[in-house]
């Protein structure tokens, strides 16, 4: 059985406009929760044995104001690595706006699609291709 985890729409440190405008919310919490729901992501891929994780666009929100969340991708990234787990990302809107994270080395089990013309990728287990995407 092939098992993995899609996830979408992450937006790693979104600045949520408009947020510091509302008062008593904990917005210290609310801006955290991004890299919150990456770290629980990975945490659930290696929990549940995941062959592979597809991440369908918009990891980021735009150009992040410093390589942080960068950073913190590559980190978590980094975790599924060690569990020999997969990554295919293509990215969305938001993301092709990040030029900030061209720069840093991916991960070596990340694969990023293009999305420029039609393309795909194999998952292999044990040698043998288990799903194409």
């Amino acid at each position: 059985m092939v098992r993995f985890i899609h996830a979408a729409d992450i937006h790693l440190d979104s600045p949520l406009k408009g947020l510091a405008k509302r008062h008593n919310l904990p917005t210290d919490k609310i801006l955290a929760a991004t890299r919150e729901a990456l770290v629980n992501l990975v945490t659930l891929a290696i929990d549940e044995k995941v062959d592979f994780v597809l991440l369908a666009g918009d990891v980021y929100d735009g150009e992040p104001e410093e390589l942080k969340a960068n950073f913190h991708f590559n980190q978590q990234i980094g975790r599924l690595n060690q569990k020999n787990i997969k990554v295919v990302m293509i990215t969305g809107n938001h993301d092709a706006k990040s030029k900030i994270s061209k720069p840093l080395s991916p991960p070596k089990n990340l694969t990023i699609l293009s999305t420029d013309q039609p393309e795909s990728c194999e998952i292999t287990k044990d040698g043998e291709v288990i799903a194409i995407i």
